[in-house]
Formats: structure tokens, sequence, C-alpha cells
């Protein structure tokens, strides 16, 4: 009687450990659209000879991220292009991304930006990234050349 009894117990808590793991990992939250807005801008004029024939070239990425799973979704890679002709703070170079179908309880997006300047061949990069996590709909990434 006692084994039964404790086969019947066994068999029905991992049947109920079961069902819970495969509604846990196979029930689909809500998913939502994020929306990220990228600037480019210079932060000085450029004019001085010193930057004569300097380019700035930009590659610009969004990954998903679930768990330690990173998918890219969007990117893309601006022209190189002379300092003195990024436009000012005031009238930016504007992308705007639409990322739909993102699941705000199990995902967040990774913005990462690398901007490459290349004088009279000299080359220097440097890279930077933000996030759009839960909760945030939109996300904004202000790129100063």
């Amino acid at each position: 009687m006692k084994r039964t009894l404790f086969i019947s117990a066994t068999a029905f808590i991992t049947a109920a450990c079961s069902i819970f793991y495969f509604v846990k990992n196979t029930a689909t939250a809500p998913t939502t659209n994020k929306n990220i807005n990228v600037e480019v801008y210079k932060t000085a004029s450029y004019i001085s000879a010193a930057y004569s024939n300097t380019t700035a070239s930009l590659q610009v990425t969004v990954l998903r991220v679930k768990k330690n799973v990173r998918d890219t979704v969007w990117q893309h890679n601006f022209q190189p292009t002379e300092l003195k002709d990024y436009p000012e703070m005031n009238k930016p170079i504007t992308q705007k991304i639409l990322i739909p179908n993102v699941n705000d309880a199990k995902e967040q997006l990774e913005i990462y930006y690398s901007v490459t300047y290349n004088s009279k061949g000299n080359i220097l990069n440097y890279w930077n990234y933000t996030t759009v996590g839960r909760g945030q709909q939109d996300g904004k990434l202000a790129i100063q050349i």
C-alpha cells in the first residue's frame, strides 16, 4: 500500500513539474514593437587644416538578446564622410529603426555602434553601446562625431 502511494505521488509530482516546465517555456508572452532613433552629428567645426581629408565612417548594429543568445536584427553602415560635412547638433542625420515582435518579458535590445576615423591612412576606431530593456518602448542613440 505504501509502495503504491509512493509511486502515485512520484508520478503526480513528475507530471506536475513537466506540465509547469512546458507551460513556462512554450507560453507566448505578448510582444511589442520597439523604436530606436539614431542621431549622428558633429560637436566641433573641423575647419582646421589638421582635419582636411579626415573621414569618419559609422556602423550601427542592433542585437536581440534572449538569455545568452544574441541575434543581429538590424545593421547599417554609413558611408565615410569628411568630418566637416557632418551636420551640427541642431540638424542631425537621423535613422529611425523599428524592431517588431520583441518579447518584452524575455528579450532586450542592444545597440552597438563603431566609429572609424581615417586621417591620411591613420585609423582610429572606437565603439559604444546602449540597451533598450523591459518596459522601454523607445530608445535613442546620439552619436557625436
